[in-house]
Formats: structure tokens, sequence, C-alpha cells
């Protein structure tokens, strides 16, 4: 292959009609008619702004303050002072303008200037150079093309291609090997070098003048593809549009010092090497390069084309994730696709930022569990992705999040997560509730693993080895069973053995009684385990208020909004003796039921909490960990704290709370409920619709735990009652210890 001949006919179709008539100027630094130094070349990439923009001239570099002189005669037309524009100042003879100087204060808009013998300037401090840009703005030329303008200049050192790299078309996914697929875009930074190598760095790492590639057949001797005027992509005679920079350009590998060019871009406008019109085979990618002075460089690479694969791996699911004695166990159900290449597993402790942990280089197929050996004494929670081995990686679902705690607690609680449907009221591929149930578990002071339901009846995980279970179910209705057969025998076997019960979901209630898959042991299962009875499914119920003297007494609260709306509940009944209404839809419409007993022929004691609603979608986190607070005083009998006063407890929150006042609306008393995680100083003010503060409630130091305050409506001042309206009250904790401020505020509203 002739490198040589693709640039002579390159160069007949953009070369223009006659060069000798070009004109030449000399340089605007001393000494004028010699060759100069260049570190920055027309039409690279700049970082400098948002977007990045093409390069608008050349960069000359000169001692700061040196003097700068016009490259032709000309007049005077636009000066832009340091005083307006900082080191951006310039003087514009014609349609050439010089920048980065401090303006000779003798020049005045109008004046007649000589080439080589006015002098225009200084260059500013801390600039070093000069840029000179040939031609207004928006028709910029390029300055050192051969034989014309800026002359003599002289340049042996050709540019070197650095690298080439293919990625799909339009994205930043590139592919592993240099086997491809699809559309595909080949990536080339090349470096321009303006010096020997001994040069600054500045002279050794520009934008290149001419660039472009054709796929050619494994011995090199057959152009199998040309994408047009013989494989020439950009030749930058002058300057584009700026809004096309990141067209030509590859941003994520591109800056000022670096320059990476979509070779199989048009300059405005998309465009790929398209891999699936060719037969499965080998190739070469070759890639060239020429600088203004006919130095060049080739770049030669082998490639193999395959057919595309775009089927992702299946969505992995985890089998268990909890607390092992020297740190966290994690174990996953095997994927088996043919081509998996492994699994991705990240972590987070908020759900908002999540980092990679292991890859799919460790976490091959063969690969189901791994271990982590550290000891949080906090939460922390996990997703999972598969991968497979594409040219082109396809990546699954992501699966959903779990998370567990681990340290030294008093307490071990088991998230089950038995809600699997995704074409009901949720409908995303995978769900993050093992997070909002975790984080409300351990702000109580518990400590908890998590597992699906499979894990349960494949008897991966024994149910009695935790002191409470915590059974997520969400919308899971008839097609999907909100609880099958062997689920129930778990659950029947840990409830008769003392275990502590905690379900949530909109449909178990019509799935197990009234559903047409429902059966005899399914209505047993509802009446005397779950202690209910099915009464109605009902829409439009999102509101839920506490039955007095239930452990929820005071709670009133929101759910089925987020993350989802929940579009029908069930209105369901307790069953039995000692079973009792925890929560009200409405009157006599019960939504949640609290029962303390045997079960079955049991004689051991235990406990349930059951909820006719997701959990999940409470909408408010506070309410979610005090509604969890309540189930584990009852779950384990945790001693309740009197009226500011700190009893003893054995859990602590792990979290600063403020939980909404009760009753709201009020007259003349509200309760006010707080939790602190540490001793802290803290202070409650109570304010008037005009930001006026009319009573400190509370200011002093308070001891770990659960509180509460009441106010009675009256003031500061005079010790009367306020008028009725709306009202703040604003919490404050610090603890200096920890280096912790909580701050919260609530609206009150007293109505008389």
């Amino acid at each position: 292959m002739n490198f040589k001949s693709i640039f002579m006919s390159s160069m007949l179709f953009f070369a223009p009609a006659t060069l000798s008539a070009q004109e030449q100027f000399p340089w605007p630094v001393t000494p004028f008619n010699s060759t100069q130094e260049i570190t920055g070349s027309f039409a690279e990439y700049r970082s400098t702004s948002t977007n990045g923009h093409f390069h608008n001239g050349t960069d000359i570099p000169k001692p700061d303050n040196s003097p700068v002189y016009p490259s032709k005669d000309g007049v005077v037309s636009t000066i832009g002072t340091t005083a307006n524009y900082g080191t951006g100042s310039w003087v514009r003879i014609n349609d050439i303008a010089y920048v980065h100087i401090e303006p000779n204060p003798a020049l005045q808009i109008g004046d007649s200037v000589f080439a080589s013998q006015t002098i225009l300037g200084t260059i500013l401090p801390g600039q070093g150079h000069v840029h000179f840009t040939n031609g207004f703005v928006g028709s910029e030329k390029n300055s050192i093309r051969a034989n014309r303008d800026l002359t003599p200049y002289q340049d042996p050192w050709p540019p070197i291609i650095r690298f080439v790299r293919f990625f799909q078309n339009n994205s930043s996914r590139e592919f592993p090997t240099n086997e491809l697929s699809g559309l595909v875009d080949i990536m080339v930074k090349v470096d321009e070098q303006n010096g020997p190598p001994s040069a600054r760095t500045s002279r050794l790492n520009n934008g290149t003048y001419k660039i472009g590639y054709k796929i050619l057949s494994a011995d090199t001797g057959t152009v199998v593809f040309d994408p047009g005027n013989n494989g020439l992509r950009f030749k930058f005679d002058n300057k584009p549009s700026n809004s096309f920079v990141n067209t030509v350009y590859y941003k994520p590998m591109s800056s000022t010092t670096s320059h990476t060019y979509q070779v199989t871009n048009n300059i405005s406008s998309d465009n790929f090497w398209n891999t699936s019109v060719f037969p499965e085979d080998d190739y070469i990618v070759m890639v060239f390069t020429e600088d203004t002075r006919e130095n060049t460089d080739t770049a030669y690479v082998a490639v193999r084309t395959v057919e595309a694969d775009l089927e992702a791996p299946a969505q992995p699911a985890f089998s268990f994730i909890g607390e092992t004695e020297n740190g966290i166990g994690l174990s996953w159900f095997p994927n088996m696709e043919t081509d998996l290449l492994g699994y991705r597993l990240f972590f987070s402790f908020d759900n908002l930022t999540w980092n990679n942990f292991r890859r799919e280089d460790i976490l091959t197929p063969a690969v189901t569990d791994t271990t982590i050996k550290q000891i949080l004494n906090r939460d922390i929670y996990f997703k999972l992705v598969a991968v497979d081995s594409a040219p082109l990686p396809n990546a699954s679902d992501e699966s959903d999040v779990y998370g567990l705690s681990n340290g030294t607690f008093q307490h071990k609680a088991l998230i089950v997560d038995g809600f699997d449907r995704t074409d009901g009221d949720w409908n995303q591929p995978s769900h993050d509730f093992g997070f909002t149930h975790g984080s409300a578990i351990f702000a109580n002071g518990v400590s908890f693993d998590t597992a699906p339901n499979e894990a349960i009846t494949d008897s991966l995980i024994q149910l009695g080895d935790y002191n409470a279970v915590i059974w997520i179910l969400g919308d899971e209705a008839d097609k999907l069973e909100t609880f099958s057969k062997n689920e129930q025998t778990a659950i029947i076997n840990y409830l008769e053995n003392g275990g502590n019960l905690f379900v949530s979901g909109s449909q178990i209630a019509w799935d197990l009684s009234s559903s047409d898959s429902a059966t005899v042991d399914d209505r047993t299962f509802l009446n005397q385990y779950l202690k209910a009875e099915f009464v109605s499914a009902e829409t439009a119920l999102g509101n839920v208020s506490a039955v007095e003297s239930s452990i929820f007494d005071g709670l009133n609260f929101e759910f089925g909004k987020t993350p989802y709306n929940v579009n029908s509940t069930n209105v369901i009944r307790p069953f039995g003796e000692n079973t009792t209404a925890g929560l009200e839809f409405g009157e006599s419409q019960v939504a949640a039921i609290q029962y303390d007993g045997t079960f079955g022929e049991s004689a051991i004691p235990g406990k349930l909490v059951y909820l006719a609603f997701p959990f999940e979608t409470i909408s408010e986190e506070e309410i979610r960990v005090e509604l969890l607070s309540r189930v584990f005083d009852f779950f384990f009998q945790v001693t309740s704290v009197e009226e500011n006063t700190v009893a003893e407890q054995s859990t602590f929150p792990q979290e600063y709370v403020l939980l909404p006042n009760y009753p709201n609306p009020f007259n003349p008393t509200t309760k006010i409920q707080y939790h602190l995680p540490v001793a802290s100083f803290v202070k409650f003010e109570i304010y008037n619709n005009l930001g006026q503060k009319v009573r400190v409630l509370k200011e002093g130091l308070v001891a770990a735990g659960r509180h509460s305050l009441t106010w009675n409506a009256l003031d500061n001042k005079n010790n009367i009652a306020v008028p009725s309206g709306i009202y703040f009250i604003k919490f404050e904790a610090k603890s200096e210890a920890q280096g912790r401020t909580y701050k919260k505020s609530h609206k009150l509203l007293l109505l008389k």
C-alpha cells in the first residue's frame, strides 16, 4: 500500500487552484523572516469552555513583554484592552487579530500600521505567547499552510498516532477487544509535533492538519471500504463551527493537550463504520494523518468483524446477604447463559452513590458468592449486574437492592423480599425496597440480613435464626402468589416456635381468600396465622390513622404515592382472640392488625403485625422509622419512654429523628416525639406564621434514646394561650463529641 499516493490524490481534491499566487507575510515577532515555534495549532481542541471549542488561531511563543508587530500593513479596526478583557485583550488590523497582548497606548482605532515596524503591543505577563488569528470571527483560516500565510515555517517533525480505539457508535461503550460488531466509531489520538523530542511539551501535543481512515483486507492489498474523499475525513484550512467540535473530537478523551478524533464522523454530522455489511472476517483498519509540511504517520490495526450480539444476560438475583463471623457474606443464584462473562458487584451506604466493588474478571461465571472481611457497625447495600462476552459486552438489568448491618446489636431481623411482580403498580425490572426497609430497621438499632423468598422455600435460610422477620410483598397477588404453600409452612413453623413476623402488602388477604387460586389451606393460613379476614378491595385509600391504644397510637400518615402509586388496597378484619386493629383507612376500615399469643396448637407465644398496604410506600422516612420503632417495641417488649425522661432500652435509635406531632391539628395540646442516637444538646422552639418566636419548649443536654414533649399552646412571655393558626416547631440537636448537627422543622395547626 503506497501511503504517499493516498495523500497525492486527496491533495488534488482539496488543493487550491494555484499555490504560487497565495499571499505570504512575515511573523509578528522577531526575527520576522525566520521560522518560529508553534505551541498551539489551528482548529485543535480546547477544553476551556463548557462544551469545548476549536482553537481559532496559531500560538507563537515569545517571552512575556516581547513586542508584537503587524504581519501586514493595515488599519486598526478594534482594540480590546486588559481593563475590559483581561488576558483576552487584542489589537485587530484588518482581518488579523493579535491576542494576549497589552495594546500600545499610542494606538487608536483608524490608525495606519506597517508590517514589522509598528509595535501593536507587548505579550502579557504569564501568557508567554501571542495568539495569531487570521480571519474575522466565524471565518478564521489556518496560518501555517504550505507556501502561504506566515512564512517561512519549517517543521520536519511528523505527527504521531498514539492509539486507535473502537466504540459503539454514539456511545461511551468501548469494545474490549478488536472483535467488532454493528456500527463502530473509530477514535484516534494524534500528537502533532511542532518541535524535536527535546522541545517543551506544548510543542509536542498539538492537533493535526489532516486525518482519515480506510478499511483494508487482512493482507493490506485491497481497500474494502473507503468512506469518501480517498479516506480523508478532516482537513483544517478553515475553522469549523464550534457546534461541531464534539463531532470531530471525542470529548471524554480530548482536552487542550489531548486531541482524540472521531475519524468515522463527518465534520458536521455523525457517521460510522457499519461492520454488519461486511462478511465476518479479518480486516485492517488503516488510519493516516499529515501536518502542513506533508510529514505523516500511519497506523495499521488488525480487527475482526463478528455478528452483533445485542441480547443481555438475565437479571441476576441474590440468594442471601448477611452477617458472617468475620464480616459480610453475599451469594446469588447462578446465571445460565453460555456466553456469561461474569458479574459486577456494586455497593452503597445511602442508595444514591454507588461504587463498583468487584468486576467480572474476579466474579466469573463459576463464582456465586463472595465475602468481605469487615465489621462495619452500620448498614450497607449491594446490587449485582451480569455481563456477557459479546464483542461489545451486554449488561443485564440490575438486581434488586439488598443490604445488611453487622457489628454489636441485641436483636437481628431478616428482611424477606417476596415482591417479584413487575406488571402491577410497580413496573420496573428491579426495586430498592431492601434499602427502604433496611435503613428504617437500622435507624431503630436493630441489625438485619436480607434474602429473597426463594431462599426460604429452598431452605437456604432458617427463619428461626432471627428475632424478627420482615416480609415484603408490595402489590404481589395471585399471579405470583403472596405466600406459596412452602412459604406458609416456613412461617407456620416460625410463629409456632415464638417468632415475630411483620408483613406488609396491598393484596395479601384478597389473594389468600378471594382470588381464583385461593385454597382452603390459604384461607386457614390467613385466618389462623395472619390473624385476618378479607373484607373488601378498595381504591383511593391513601391515608391511615392509628386506632387508639394500639401500638401505633398517635400516628397518622399518607402512603401509596411514592415510589409507586398503590391503586388498590385490602380492607381487613381482625380474626380471633387477642387480635386487635392497629391502623384504619377510615372508620371501621382496618388497615393493620397486631396479635400477641400462640399460633396453631403451639403453647409458645409469638407476635404478628400485618399492614394491608406496602410499607415502602409510606411517604415520610420519619414515619417509617417510627412505625418500625413501635413494631420492635411490641416484638421485643422495650420499655416505653416517659415524657421528658429516658428509660432503660434494649435498643437505641441510630439516627436523629423528629416525628410529626400528634394530634395535628390539635387543641389544646400536641405531643412531639424525637430520637437521639447519642447524648446531644437540643433546642425546641415554636414560631408563629410571621416568624416570631412564641415559646422555647426545651433547651439543654438530653441523653440518647427516644423522647417526647408536649406543647400546651401557651407562649413564653406571659404563659397565656396563643390564638388559632399555623405554627412551626424548629428542632436542633448537636453532639460536640461526634461533631454532628441535626436540624428539622414541622408545621403545627392549632384549631380552637
